[in-house]
């Protein structure tokens, strides 16, 4: 059952049950929905056995709600990688922080675990599961032939797995959120050997995007050009990034290509949330997700982004600069939300996206807004002449739809479940499978709706 991510993208919550025993995959928070539409569906579990509980990685849409999960079953084991521990810690506290802001009073009433007290013993309760090893799981209560479970690289971001379940001779793999390609400090997922019986695949990029062709070496020289042009008109570049990822990703990167000459040194500001995340990318260089053990994010000068309240007194409104503010999707009060509301102003400055935004968000109408024209997003009153260049770049952490397709080619599973993607792209992508692979089953499940993996 889908307890969410099914045919939507947030709330990401799996449940299976196999030979009597309940494993439950992610609890993420759904960042578009409000009150208990944003959590995941655990009522329907009623009745049901919950006897392990997995994390994949740490994103929000994925971690999120594991404390809102904890108060139905403040007992079950949770395994997650050591990396992920660690960014649990903080991925966990800002979800808590972010609470009153998209939640009524009458529901933060109701999320006690969510309490700065209660959320160390969340963490404490965190039993580490690492990249590349197995765990034999069974039922607390009920005789079975038991589970083994095993963690396999995913790619996307530091510490995150798939989730191979083996009961029964049958061979169940769930992907998470994968990519087969690697990036500049995460590399590629690996994959079980096949083939298996069901593959529980994510569909993210299941529709054909004209920047999904381009190579991740083609996007960086045209990142590099338009921030090379900006710098030259003594303007300022704001990279618009999500925290955990895509900062440490564009900040080693837009770091070196200093290094090396491509770009001129000049002030990178970063701070928040992200500051700490890059701790932690630095704290595991060795780790199995790591392309290599050399790159840390601390050996990039950077200068510390002013407090909300000094935003707008920065020196990169005076001097040229690059700003890699949080969110990647501009969310309402955000720096990046806050800053792109000045900068849009400056013909001589720059705003370049670096990933998917989705069409609901601030970030998406700034994106795809046109020169010389006034547009207002979030939560705005009034409309902001548009003057600046706007430019959008893909570097996306998760599989191409090519790549998508190349996991069910190794894996020849008999059954595919596409979750995680908008209808869109999930139907998109079932299609491909089938004109691929005509005797496969390929189904979409809803939320809150059983069904059986034959």
């Amino acid at each position: 059952m889908a307890l969410g991510g099914g045919r939507e993208i947030g709330a990401n919550s799996f449940y299976y049950g196999l030979d009597g025993t309940g494993l439950l995959i992610d609890a993420g928070l759904h960042p578009e929905k409000t009150g208990w539409a944003a959590f995941p569906a655990i009522e329907a579990l009623e009745g049901k056995p919950v006897d392990h509980f997995l994390i994949t990685h740490a994103h929000t849409d994925h971690l999120g709600a594991v404390p809102f999960v904890r108060q139905s079953y403040p007992d079950v084991p949770l395994y997650a990688t050591s990396e992920t521990i660690e960014l649990a810690k903080i991925m966990l506290v800002n979800s808590a922080s972010l609470l009153p802001k998209q939640h009524s009073q009458e529901v933060i009433d109701r999320l006690p675990f969510y309490n700065v007290l209660a959320l160390p013993e969340t963490i404490q309760k965190m039993r580490p599961l690492e990249l590349g090893t197995s765990q034999e799981l069974t039922s607390r209560e009920a005789a079975g032939t038991g589970i083994k479970v095993t963690y396999y690289p995913s790619g996307h971001i530091l510490g995150a797995a798939g989730v191979l379940m083996e009961c029964n001779g049958r061979r169940i793999f769930h992907t998470g959120d994968t990519s087969l390609h690697p990036q500049h400090l995460i590399a590629g997922a690996q994959l079980p050997e096949g083939p298996i019986d069901v593959l529980v695949s994510e569909s993210t990029n299941g529709v054909v995007d004209a920047y999904l062709t381009h190579s991740r070496e083609k996007e960086l020289e045209r990142l590099i050009v338009t921030i090379n042009e900006t710098l030259a008109a003594d303007g300022s570049v704001l990279i618009p990034v999500f925290a955990l990822g895509k900062l440490q990703e564009m900040l080693t990167m837009i770091g070196q290509a200093m290094q090396e000459g491509k770009i001129p040194k000049v002030p990178i500001y970063t701070g928040g949330m992200g500051r700490k995340v890059s701790a932690i990318y630095d704290q595991f260089l060795t780790s199995r997700s790591r392309t290599n053990e050399v790159d840390k994010t601390s050996d990039v000068e950077q200068q510390e982004l002013p407090r909300r309240d000094a935003l707008f007194g920065g020196k990169y409104f005076r001097e040229p600069s690059i700003v890699m503010a949080a969110s990647g999707m501009m969310q309402d009060g955000t720096a990046s939300y806050l800053l792109a509301q000045r900068w849009l102003r400056h013909a001589h400055f720059a705003i370049c996206f670096v990933g998917y935004t989705d069409p609901r968000t601030p970030g998406y109408v700034v994106s795809h807004a046109q020169r010389e024209t006034r547009i207002k997003f979030g939560s705005m009153k009034r409309e902001v002449p548009v003057r600046c260049r706007i430019e959008r770049f893909r570097f996306s952490a998760h599989a191409r739809r090519e790549e998508l397709l190349e996991i069910v080619r190794r894996l020849k599973p008999k059954h595919v479940v596409l979750t995680h993607g908008d209808e869109k792209a999930i139907s998109a992508f079932g299609e491909l499978i089938l004109e691929n692979f005509p005797d496969m089953i390929v189904s979409a499940p809803e939320v809150g709706k059983w069904y059986r993996l034959d």
